[in-house]
């Protein structure tokens, strides 16, 4: 058991953390949620005693090991990507190579005491490593890097050539190398693509030892979490529950919470009246100073705060544009001797709503770039279609504000000529009210930084959004608001994301990006992932039918059927044949009428777009059965 209690902390007059405290047990699964400010991060920091409080009890038994995973690297940058993982086994690696100097020495020596030394020290060595976490460091680690989407050939890559996501991921594979007892993660989903998302969620939920984690997707603590941690009010609120039960729970407790608040304000104000009147009289003053002690001491019920951002976004929307809004043709990319993209074409047509998925590395970000005219192609054509009034979004744009200004002149020096005068109801409508306006970018946090850029992005208008990555550092509530401007958005959308809540929905068309090219997929991020399982079963399906069908061959080659059972045998691969024909046709038929702009703005297109995916399961089953049919045909059948 890991034991945190009675932790309070203040900033000055303002207290953080008001009597904190819970218990974390082997195996747990926690997720430690609360709205940008609650405290998360700073509650990790005291957990692993890289911070004081200003008293907790922590209480972990001798020799558990914790690992915590910041949002701040600290890396040797000329060590490799394997290199620096293998660090990990150092102990594994010093006994290891101890061994082989044993096995060499006992090669050489007729030393009967010293043959006993040397034996003796060998099976203790073995006994230490078999206790030991890896027995296997090299596989153990390009398991782990693997898994986060490291192919073998970057393994040798020095750390200092990666990005900081991948850098975090080289952390993030280090940590799970150390096997922790408990583990601590704050944010790692900031740094995953959506693949190493689901790997890593996988792993996790397998994990031995206790994870306590923060995160802001929803998908994420869905999936791990089967207990929730609620930090508001100073306070901690335990619910050992997955979030989806978390949410009615907790709507349960405030509501319980309201009827308690209004019952005790009516008891309080019939004890001050009361209180009022003894004060009055002099043979009562007594009872009433008695009264109004026991009142004073009455511990009161404190109702808690939404942890509700106020943010109302609704991107401003200009002109019409024509048909095709951009056009990519034949499109290549190149950094140095890094080729990124290579002949990519599209086309993306008036109010479309569009996704670019896949690892991190494969070139969505360049791509919207190019789009953006932020970076120029190397070959190939990107041509901008007729009145379009684009605005962007980077990966980085919190980064990009200028320091020194405060929050309303950030605003003001990007809005649109015509919006200046509403810039402080914009940054209202953002949670920056009052004197949180006059605040410097300087000392703003991640979640703050987010909703300034968002607010620079309202204040201009277009017919064209980019937005690339735009929910890191955004809390829950924050995410659905953006998702719900999206979706109410009238003009054309590029949007670059991992986080399935955001484009679950919101998005007609998702382009998956992979080895430096892209597919196209008529439909949401659920469907592609949905259609990649199809997918895996089908690659599986198939492997397993081939060596089936070559099984069922040669046997069937050996036994000489009737005329009846071949002819039920045609007969069945002609029907099933002519369904397949026919849901082939009308699929084409489907992608006829998907292939004219107009047909999205009739009330049909949404249901047209949902038939497309049963029409292909359909398939898929269908040629299943196919397999089956003609493999009990004779070989020369």
């Amino acid at each position: 058991m890991y034991s945190f209690q009675n932790i309070n902390l203040y900033f000055g007059d303002f207290q953080l953390f008001d009597k904190v405290g819970f218990v974390v047990s082997p195996g747990e699964k926690v997720a430690l949620v609360g709205k940008n400010g609650a405290g998360k991060s700073t509650l990790f920091k005291i957990m692993t005693e890289e911070m004081s409080a200003d008293s907790c009890e922590i209480i972990i038994p001798t020799g558990t090991r914790i690992g915590y995973l910041s949002q701040h690297l600290n890396t040797d940058q000329e060590e490799t990507v394997l290199g620096s993982c293998l660090k990990c086994f150092q102990e594994n690696i010093d006994k290891q190579n101890r061994l082989d100097e044993i096995n060499e020495a006992l090669q050489h020596t007729s030393d009967e005491n010293e043959i006993n030394k040397l034996l003796e020290e060998h099976s203790n060595l073995q006994m230490t490593l078999s206790a030991m976490t890896s027995s296997n460091p090299m596989a153990d680690s390009a398991k782990i890097l693997k898994g986060f989407g490291f192919k073998e050939s970057q393994f040798e890559q020095p750390l200092h050539t990666l990005s900081g996501g991948w850098q975090m991921r080289v952390e993030m594979s280090k940590l799970l190398l150390r096997k922790p007892d408990l583990l601590l993660l704050d944010e790692p989903d900031n740094h995953l693509d959506i693949e190493a998302l689901i790997w890593f969620e996988s792993y996790l939920k397998s994990y031995p030892g206790a994870i306590v984690f923060i995160s802001h997707d929803l998908d994420f603590m869905s999936n791990v979490a089967t207990r929730i941690l609620e930090l508001a009010n100073r306070k901690v609120h335990d619910y050992k529950l997955d979030y989806k039960r978390f949410i009615e729970a907790k709507a349960l407790r405030k509501e319980k919470e309201k009827q308690a608040f209004t019952n005790q304000q009516k008891v309080i104000k019939e004890k001050e009246r009361t209180i009022k009147r003894f004060m009055a009289k002099e043979s009562k003053t007594k009872m009433a100073q008695s009264m109004q002690k026991q009142l004073n001491k009455l511990e009161r019920v404190e109702l808690t705060q939404e942890d509700i951002t106020k943010m109302n976004i609704n991107f401003p929307m200009t002109g019409s544009t024509g048909k095709i809004v951009v056009k990519v043709d034949d499109c290549y990319k190149a950094f140095g001797d890094n080729s990124v993209l290579e002949g990519i074409s599209l086309e993306i047509e008036r109010g479309q709503k569009v996704a670019f998925v896949g690892q991190n590395g494969q070139g969505k970000s360049t791509l919207v770039k190019i789009i953006a005219d932020k970076i120029k192609h190397d070959k190939g054509a990107v041509e901008i279609g007729h009145n379009v009034l684009l605005s962007y979004f980077a990966q980085d744009q919190a980064e990009r504000l200028d320091t020194s200004l405060n929050v309303l002149q950030t605003l003001e020096n990007k809005a649109d000529a015509e919006l200046q005068t509403k810039c402080r109801k914009i940054l209202g409508a953002f949670a920056f009210s009052g004197e949180e306006v006059e605040k410097k970018v300087s000392v703003l946090s991640g979640g703050e930084k987010s909703r300034l850029c968002m607010a620079c992005l309202v204040s201009q208008k277009s017919n064209f959004l980019i937005l690339d990555e735009p929910t890191n550092h955004l809390d829950i509530h924050a995410k659905e608001i953006l998702k719900q401007a999206l979706i109410n958005y009238p003009g054309t959308l590029i949007i670059v994301s991992h986080d399935r809540e955001i484009l679950r929905g919101t998005i007609d068309i998702t382009y998956e990006f992979r080895d430096r090219q892209i597919i196209q997929h008529l439909g949401d991020l659920d469907y592609v992932l949905e259609k990649r399982k199809v997918a895996n079963v089908r690659d599986l399906s198939r492997a397993q039918t081939s060596t089936t069908t070559k099984e069922k061959a040669k046997t069937a080659s050996k036994i000489e059927l009737s005329y009846e059972e071949r002819k039920k045998i045609n007969r069945n691969i002609s029907r099933v044949e002519k369904k397949i024909d026919q849901k082939e046709k009308e699929i084409k038929e489907l992608n006829a009428k998907l292939m004219d702009p107009e047909f999205y703005n009739s009330p049909a297109a949404a249901e047209t777009m949902k038939s497309l995916k049963p029409l292909e399961e359909e398939i898929e089953q269908l040629t299943i059965e196919w397999d089956e049919w003609v493999s009990k045909l004779p070989s020369d059948g």
